[in-house]
């Protein structure tokens, strides 16, 4: 394939690829091997992460017991989840959810099975709908190819798509490219079909992940700016800048607006019309205040400006070789006065508070095409090397980006002996035991521990967070305090954490310390447990590989 790659030999900072158009044949080949070779490493490095664990990946409790409750409901949705036994109302949207649940009663397959598998699956099938999109956006077909490794290859495209919440992360991401496909084409050709399939894939997002419904509305937003009048105003973006200059353009835009304003208020009016069943079942139980909350979670930092130029996000365990990539495509897009990539880079880490590496490896992935194309190939060719050099430098740049892709996840699942515990709990303690649930881990999105304690146990945590995004009054991000303060009494002893308690009004019945949640962030479990033993008001009632299990004495004792 670098062999291929080099003969597409481009003129540096152009934007045009002559041997494209003469080799129709070759192109449409390089391009069926590059999207077939990227989602054959794109799908070994996701996979990788995911066969080896017995469990699903990290997080995914909550989604486990949404399945469980659709499967026993008697009607279309509960109204309520019993996911930590506290009310929560089942108001996340469920299409993976009940695509998760038609698997398992079709093939016969556990539900854990399905959450450790499918969201690897789906995260595979953002690699075609993101080359798609960058057959759409990038002018060559260099940039094509390089552009849907690097996505492919980008720890940020998958690394939190893989985990076992991924489930309606990935299923909301991959109908989010693709509604971005279409918006694209709606806004460039004439063809009325466009309009359908933005609106089904719009559905499908809201309906799959409330993340990914945001970043789809906000991106269309931003593809509607600079594609409206891209058709008639004429050319490049050096001459849309001019006109921008002279006032010109917003002339045109003016005449050319009410037409695509038109389209997308068909798209907007047809997809919550298709999505009605759900919101409208929704706030009819709950209220429109619960569609709401989830998006009242998290708050903006003022690094957030700076975050995209910091090369920091990629989450490249070695050197940030693709965050580099697309800095120098960050450059040159910004020497050639083409804006929108850009400009959408941007607007992910204003608008997204919380997923923003996520979102943000779409148009950091397409950047690191320019990168390849307009600055790291024009480089390295030279007549004298004969395109050695580059061919070179394209096999380093894959061979090392899939090493640091396979290194890049640090996530964990739930053990055997950690599901045992908890199964344990579920047959021998009280159903209105509350328990607070020691692990260590500060960070609520890693302390895999916390999430499926309630799914599996059927008991109540205390401080676990997942699930609160649905209620009202910020109630998710004082949980998420909660926890994090909850997780620094691991490394001191019960007398401590009874004052952490009474301080912030809980009670609890037992204490779950999860042996192997305090290994892995380096805790060691007998400075609290002697502390335990030593008190007379607790008692162990469990013991093994993965948990001690305490239960406070009764007072007669």
């Amino acid at each position: 394939m670098a062999e291929q790659l080099q003969r597409l030999h481009f003129t540096p900072f152009s934007m045009s690829d002559s041997s494209d158009k003469d080799n129709p044949n070759s192109e449409t080949f390089l391009l069926a091997l590059a999207l077939l070779s990227s989602l054959l490493v794109g799908g070994f490095v996701r996979f990788a992460h995911v066969l080896p664990m017995d469990y699903p990946l990290n997080d995914g409790g909550f989604f486990y017991t949404l399945i469980q409750d659709l499967q026993a409901a008697d009607t279309f949705l509960p109204a309520y989840t019993s996911y930590n036994q506290i009310d929560i109302p089942f108001a996340y949207p469920p299409l993976a959810i009940f695509i998760t649940d038609i698997f398992s009663q079709l093939l016969n397959i556990s539900i854990l099975d399905l959450i450790r598998l499918l969201p690897a699956a789906l995260s595979c099938l953002t690699i075609p709908a993101f080359y798609l999109l960058a057959r759409k956006l990038l002018p060559s077909t260099i940039q094509i190819v390089s552009a849907t490794f690097a996505f492919a290859l980008l720890p940020t495209a998958f690394d939190w798509l893989i985990v076992g919440a991924g489930l309606t992360r990935a299923a909301g991401f991959f109908f989010a490219i693709l509604t971005l496909v279409q918006i694209h084409s709606l806004y460039t050709t004439s063809q009325k079909r466009h309009i359908f399939f933005a609106i089904l894939f719009a559905s499908l997002t809201i309906l799959s992940h409330p993340g990914t419904a945001w970043f789809a509305f906000y991106s269309g937003g931003i593809l509607f700016a600079f594609l409206i009048s891209s058709q008639k105003v004429g050319g490049t973006s050096e001459v849309l800048w001019k006109r921008l200059r002279s006032r010109r353009l917003l002339a045109d835009f003016g005449n050319l607006a009410p037409q695509n304003i038109i389209k997308s208020i068909f798209v907007v009016l047809g997809t919550l019309f298709l999505t009605s069943p759900w919101w409208g079942t929704l706030i009819y139980r709950h209220g429109l205040q619960t569609i709401l909350n989830p998006y009242q979670t998290e708050t903006h930092s003022l690094t957030a400006l700076i975050t995209p130029f910091s090369l920091l996000f990629t989450n490249e365990p070695l050197v940030d070789i693709l965050a580099v990539l697309g800095f120098l495509g960050l450059l040159v897009s910004l020497r050639e006065r083409k804006f929108l990539l850009p400009s959408w880079l941007l607007a992910v880490f204003i608008f997204e508070p919380r997923l923003s590496a996520v979102y943000a490896s779409i148009p950091m992935a397409l950047l690191a095409g320019i990168g390849v194309d307009q600055a790291i190939l024009p480089l390295v060719t030279t007549q004298r090397s004969g395109g050695k050099l580059a061919k070179f430098t394209i096999g380093f740049l894959l061979i090392y980006a899939l090493i640091s892709a396979y290194l890049a996840p640090q996530y964990n699942s739930i053990s055997h002996a950690q599901a045992e515990s908890m199964e344990w709990i579920s047959q021998h303690t009280p159903e209105n035991s509350t328990f607070i649930v020691l692990t260590g881990n500060e960070s609520y999105g890693n302390d895999y521990t916390s999430e499926w304690f309630p799914s599996l146990s059927r008991r109540h945590s205390i401080a676990t967070p997942q699930g609160h995004e649905w209620l009202p009054e910020k109630e998710f991000s004082r949980r998420i305090s909660l926890h994090a303060e909850l997780q620094t009494y691991a490394h001191t002893d019960i007398t401590s954490l009874e004052a952490w308690a009474k301080n912030n009004q809980l009670t609890y019945s037992h204490i779950y310390i999860a042996k192997k949640a305090l290994q892995e962030n380096q805790i060691p479990v007998n400075i609290f447990q002697e502390s335990l033993e030593y008190s007379s008001g607790y008692e162990l009632i469990f013991d093994n590989e993965g948990a001690l299990v305490y239960a406070i004495r009764p007072l007669s004792e």
